[in-house]
């Protein structure tokens, strides 16, 4: 476990701009380096503590048993698998998970990166959830850069909730850290604040597909190319489950009915219509207690957003800890005292 610094910094990248003027660039002149998630999570890739693991004892037909049955096939497995690390999302005592994602978007004759990252804690009693969208090296105009730029804190606590925003002239890039920046929060304009709310209610298996799985639909693993393996990891010295494979987008494409289904999903994620994927590919390790570990999903999709004829390549990593450490809320409590309950 990181020392009580790394809490520090934890707060100083949420509550405040760039202090540090060299580590803040231009957002049209960026250099994308790798996030240092040590900044984020105190305990990221660690193996579950014992009140996680404890809680994955009690599912029945886990992860390691789906994986021992052979009478599934390759790809059968990876869907139950992936299906079932899904619901453990909803199962388990808490997580917090840290997703990057990076990627090029076009919108008409606007082209850019994109950068989307999200920090999110979740128990039966907390939902502490940022999120922030910024394009970087971009020519967007003003209506295409509305669509592709955002800063949220979503907060549930004692039952109430708060969402806190800033705007874009509020965000920035850090070259050290790899982190977009957010300062100057504010109540959310819409006025979701002091609202009575459980934040048990976001442990939905439509909150928690958004981590990874953006289909509902037999047949979407592709069985070609699929590589399913049993390792050890190094560092704890613990097992895990790897997956690489791939869906297959012509049964993703024809699922289209309704919004949950495939393209409807995908159509709700990104606020567009007339979407199709183009490819998508992922790697994922799960802890062998049926816990996800890391997610690498890269894919590319194209469809219209508002006005705008686009298209989208990215790359999104996700690191999970399951550990009381980085359950800690104190920043965006301090954000939302600062404002006024």
């Amino acid at each position: 476990m990181k020392k009580s610094l790394i809490v520090f910094a934890v707060l100083a990248i949420i509550l405040t701009s760039c202090l540090a003027f060299t580590a803040c660039t231009d957002p049209l002149n960026v250099t994308i380096v790798p996030v240092d998630y040590s900044a984020v999570l105190n305990d990221y890739l660690e193996y579950p503590d014992e009140a996680n693991v404890t809680s994955m004892q009690a599912v029945d037909r886990n992860v390691a048993d789906i994986y021992a049955d052979a009478s599934l096939t390759d790809a059968e497995k990876v869907a139950q698998i992936m299906d079932r690390a899904t619901y453990n999302e909803m199962e388990c005592e808490y997580f917090t998970y840290f997703m990057d994602k990076v990627g090029t978007t076009n919108l008409g004759d606007n082209s850019g990166t994109l950068l989307y990252q999200r920090l999110r804690r979740q128990s039966d009693t907390l939902k502490d959830d940022t999120t922030v969208k910024l394009p970087v090296n971009h020519n967007f105009d003003a209506m295409a850069s509305s669509f592709v730029t955002a800063a949220d804190i979503r907060y549930v606590k004692d039952g109430k909730y708060f969402r806190m925003d800033c705007g874009a002239s509020d965000m920035s890039y850090d070259s050290k850290t790899g982190l977009v920046v957010g300062s100057n929060w504010k109540k959310q304009s819409r006025g979701n604040w002091n609202k009575t709310e459980n934040a048990a209610d976001s442990r939905s298996y439509e909150e928690a597909r958004k981590t990874v799985i953006n289909w509902s639909v037999d047949g979407i693993v592709d069985s070609e190319g699929i590589v399913i393996e049993k390792k050890v990891d190094e560092a704890t010295g613990k097992e895990y489950f790897s997956l690489t494979f791939q869906i297959d987008v012509a049964v993703a494409n024809a699922d289209t009915n309704g919004k949950t289904s495939t393209i409807g999903r995908l159509q709700n994620d990104n606020g567009g219509s007339g979407m199709k994927f183009e490819y998508c590919k992922l790697k994922v390790e799960i802890w062998d207690c049926g816990l996800a570990k890391y997610y690498e999903i890269e894919e590319s999709w194209s469809g219209t957003i508002a006005i705008y004829s686009g298209s989208a390549q990215s790359v999104t990593k996700v690191v999970f800890s399951y550990s009381e450490a980085d359950m800690d809320d104190s920043a965006s409590l301090a954000i939302r005292d600062s404002i006024g309950v």
